[in-house]
């Protein structure tokens, strides 16, 4: 018999498992490195090699295709890491060690350092699988309505300090999501900013925005065009109004 004569007394039952534990130790090592292709290898706050990159080594380079024509993209890669980097940002350090947070020397939400960061992402717009930008304003789009609650169109934004800074003039929809993203608010001023749906409270008579106080509405970053919103401004926008929850909390005054 095969079983009998061929492997004599070797353990098959053995070999099985060990070649389980080879493969699973494989996949672990193959998982990890892939997720090294961004952010590595690892770096002190002031931008100098961490002294401890950790059991596994950075992967060699990988080129990936984008889609609908948006060229491609090489991680890991010194030089995409670098146009990804922000520098000289107005922070010092706390204490000589690492470890200890920064604080920031200028004012940290148009400095965009501390709660008020932000990621410099691709300056496009976020297409769906079609190709479409995904975020457009519902004045252009065919077929959106408000289906529940209030439409907060035409109703006045009170900031945390109480002030009225404008009205909502439009509403900026996730197409294929079926989500508003954005509130479109006209100021006072004649300029629009786009604040996100998820920083803001409809009430039946006014739009309450507490993160920020009036006097920081026209800092909000501003769109390059009135139809899109790239990536990159969509990062700057709600890191700018996140970050008014602490920055701006002295001026915030209670109200319904």
């Amino acid at each position: 018999m095969v079983g009998v004569n061929f492997f004599g007394n070797f353990d098959l039952a053995s070999l099985a498992i060990w070649l389980f534990w080879g493969f699973f130790a494989l996949l672990i090592y193959y998982l990890q490195t892939e997720n090294m292709r961004e952010g590595y290898p690892l770096e002190l706050e002031d931008g100098s090699p961490a002294p401890n990159q950790g059991p596994f080594p950075v992967p060699k380079p990988k080129t990936f295709r984008l889609p609908h024509g948006r060229g491609e993209v090489t991680v890991p890669s010194a030089e995409n890491e670098a146009a990804h980097r922000r520098e000289n940002l107005a922070l010092a350090r706390t204490a000589i060690s690492e470890g200890f947070p920064h604080a920031p020397t200028g004012n940290p939400m148009l400095d965009g350092v501390g709660p008020a960061s932000w990621v410099p992402r691709r300056d496009e717009p976020e297409l769906d699988g079609h190709g479409h930008n995904k975020i457009v304003p519902m004045s252009r789009l065919e077929g959106f309505a408000i289906s529940a609650g209030r439409d907060p169109r035409g109703l006045p934004v009170q900031a945390a300090d109480l002030e009225v800074v404008g009205r909502v003039s439009d509403l900026w929809v996730d197409a294929p999501e079926q989500l508003v993203r954005y509130l479109e608010i006209e100021l006072n001023s004649g300029k629009k900013r786009l604040v996100p749906m998820t920083m803001a409270r409809i009430w039946e008579d006014r739009v309450r925005i507490n993160f920020i106080a009036s006097d920081s509405f026209e800092n909000i970053p501003a769109t390059r065009s009135s139809t899109e919103v790239t990536k990159l401004e969509e990062d700057k926008i709600s890191g700018f109004i996140a970050g008014g929850w602490m920055y701006d909390a002295p001026k915030r005054k209670r109200g319904f």
